[in-house]
């Protein structure tokens, strides 16, 4: 009874062992992904919690959390702003034809993030879903988008010889106002600016943690490969 046991037992460590193995076989070390994936992807060694700075507004204005739209989906994030010349219609559209190759785009959710409240609201979601349907915008209240932008390492500022045009024209504009000039005039006149601003695509596992940037060159196969990879292996089955 007892060598019966005892072979049990020597059995059933051997099966436990087997199982260990081929699960570690078949699903690589973080070092080993973070290998496969760049330079398409730099992924984190370990994912950043950054889920309470992800608060923003949408089209009306009403606050809404990321995770509200994600619903428990991967999520990627890119920052721009509507009237960007080129930059970001580029960029978006590359991500567009990464999520059109991806096999487990199901389970990712981009989110096309606004720097420029002041101009976007409105035509966040309708400018997202021109490069995919299933894409959505968000922004944020200018002071709430400055600390978004510095937790996540997101750089954007006002061109600078059009913040000094900008400058100058609202003195000008407050000088005019006082001897009866046109202020409103003067508002239009500042609306037009562009803004210098990172290509950011930052992508965040299901908890909301930041778990990898995709780095250029932003090229559409590379990436849909990497976020699968990325997703494929770190995501909940």
């Amino acid at each position: 009874m007892k060598k019966t046991t005892q072979i049990y037992l020597l059995l059933l460590v051997a099966v436990i062992s087997a199982a260990v193995f081929f699960f570690m076989a078949g699903k690589p070390s973080i070092e080993e992904l973070k290998k496969s994936v760049a330079p398409a992807a730099s992924l984190y060694p370990e994912a950043k919690s950054v889920s309470e700075k992800l608060g923003f507004i949408n089209d009306d204005s009403q606050d809404i959390h990321l995770s509200e739209l994600t619903e428990g989906k991967w999520s990627l994030l890119y920052f721009g702003y509507t009237s960007c010349p080129d930059v970001c219609p580029m960029d978006l559209s590359k991500i567009s034809q990464s999520y059109q190759l991806m096999q487990h785009s199901d389970k990712l959710q981009v989110v096309f993030v606004s720097v420029d409240p002041m101009r976007d609201i409105g035509n966040l979601d309708n400018f997202a879903s021109t490069f995919n349907s299933s894409f959505l915008g968000l922004t944020a209240r200018q002071d709430e988008m400055m600390s978004i932008s510095k937790t996540l390492g997101v750089y954007h500022e006002v061109v600078q010889s059009q913040k000094l045009a900008q400058e100058d024209h609202s003195n000008h504009g407050e000088h005019s106002h006082e001897v009866g000039g046109d202020k409103e005039h003067g508002s239009t006149e500042m609306a037009h600016y562009d803004l210098d601003h990172t290509s950011s695509y930052l992508l965040f596992n299901p908890n909301l943690e930041l778990t990898a940037l995709l780095t250029s060159p932003h090229e559409a196969v590379p990436m849909a490969e990497a976020l699968d990879k990325i997703i494929g292996t770190l995501g909940k089955d």
